[in-house]
């Protein structure tokens, strides 16, 4: 239900300028150059390029061949048969000039259908041009930004679901942290060197990784038999992550002997165990490595574990996971308060009672203390068994026996009263509990 109040009554905004996004039908658009001052001068564009490098001969050629005969290539207009050469290295803004009007009510039908040519041509967006006072007023079909490319199709529920592909975080697929190599578990033993085992695997009872070492410390001349917390930091950096684009000539004896070089850049150990780590099919490998993995936060989602777009729509200036992350006291204080504008109290407004309708159950049941967002696996006995009660009395089911085994266990004494209180409207629907 939080989804569905998002996609109907929530407010998008572009993340980088944090300007509200408004998305307009044809007749709002054709209705508001209508309310324009009489007989004053416009001209429609469709915004084809916006601050984009190249020359866009091909654009250019496309619109010739649709019949159009002007256009404006940054601030300024041309025949389209004598545009001047684009410089391919520079940035360009190019608009269409779809139609010239005067302002007057006869011109209804023609400007409907201009504002309609120019947002098919430029994706949902037109430009109103006035031509008296040089000023330009961008309408979109969509949700998109006045300054930027950010833009936003209709929002939808799933937009709001991490567990869908079109809302999750595509950093963290949806899971709000990362798994990640720690240099503390690769390098167990920092008082040690690496000849004598500082980075399991790597020390000299491997043959192959510690002439990969040798070599690498021949060229950057320090000592393997130094302890590897004094080793400097940038070749402690090296080891780790990696040589970058420096090639490096690395040594290798063979079984019989003989010495093999080969020259390459040296990956790093972290690297090595990512790579080790995806290519492998064998379990004990990954088994062996992943004792070195440790979780942290996504950085993209902040651990909402929503993507961008589903963070910046806001209602009252909280995004869904705000609100999820809120005690159920906060969060249903904040629900019965919502101060919604216009249409959207009439779309919202049974929204809104059904998600007050369950946060009040899970409340009456002693865990106003929880949170939306609280992992499940993280809960009491005690706690997911009261959450499916609540589940069970919203549902409104008649003519079930239910069994509960010390639903009690882990609440307040202070809150047994509303617990006996919410078991008996259960039994008043209609059920039998035991």
């Amino acid at each position: 239900y939080l989804r569905l109040l998002y996609a109907r009554a929530g407010d998008p905004f572009c993340p980088e300028h944090k300007i509200k996004l408004e998305a307009q039908t044809v007749s709002q658009m054709v209705d508001q150059v209508l309310s324009m001052e009489i007989d004053k001068k416009i001209m429609i564009m469709a915004p084809v390029v916006n601050d984009r490098k190249g020359s866009h001969l091909d654009l250019i050629d496309e619109l010739k061949a649709q019949g159009f005969i002007r256009i404006r290539i940054n601030q300024k207009i041309y025949e389209i048969d004598d545009l001047p050469l684009l410089d391919k290295n520079k940035k360009h803004q190019i608009d269409v000039v779809i139609d010239r009007l005067k302002i007057n009510p006869d011109i209804k039908q023609r400007l409907t259908e201009s504002i309609e040519t120019g947002l098919k041509i430029a994706d949902g967006k037109i430009i109103i041009f006035d031509m008296d006072s040089n000023e330009s007023i961008l309408l979109s079909a969509k949700f998109s930004c006045p300054h930027c490319e950010y833009s936003l199709p209709e929002l939808e529920p799933r937009l709001f679901s991490f567990n869908n592909p079109v809302g999750a975080c595509p950093e963290c697929d949806g899971l709000g942290h990362k798994n990640f190599f720690d240099n503390n578990r690769v390098i167990a033993f920092p008082e040690l060197s690496l000849a004598a085992g500082a980075i399991k695997g790597w020390d000299k009872r491997n043959q192959f990784y510690f002439q990969m070492l040798q070599s690498l410390a021949s060229h950057y001349t320090f000592d393997l038999d130094l302890p590897f917390k004094d080793l400097p930091q940038n070749i402690q950096g090296i080891i780790l992550n990696g040589s970058g684009s420096e090639k490096i000539e690395f040594q290798y004896f063979s079984d019989k002997g003989t010495i093999f070089k080969r020259v390459h850049a040296f990956e790093g150990i972290i690297n090595n165990f990512k790579r080790r780590y995806q290519e492998t099919d064998s379990n004990t490998v990954r088994d062996e490595l992943t004792k070195y993995l440790s979780i942290q936060q996504c950085r993209k989602c902040s651990g909402s574990r929503l993507r961008e777009e589903a963070r910046h729509v806001l209602i009252e200036n909280l995004n869904i996971h705000q609100i999820c992350e809120l005690p159920l006291k906060k969060a249903y204080a904040l629900v019965d308060s919502l101060n919604l504008r216009g249409n959207k109290i009439q779309i919202a407004s049974k929204i809104i009672q059904e998600i007050k309708n369950r946060l009040f159950f899970l409340i009456n049941v002693g865990l106003n203390y929880l949170s939306l967002s609280r992992s499940a696996d993280t809960l009491s006995g005690g706690e997911a068994q009261r959450i499916r009660l609540a589940s069970q009395i919203g549902s409104g089911l008649t003519g079930v026996m239910y069994v509960l085994d010390e639903p009690s266990i882990g609440l307040h004494q202070r809150d047994n009263d509303r617990l006996l209180e919410t078991l008996k409207n259960l039994r008043d629907l209609g059920n039998t509990v035991i």
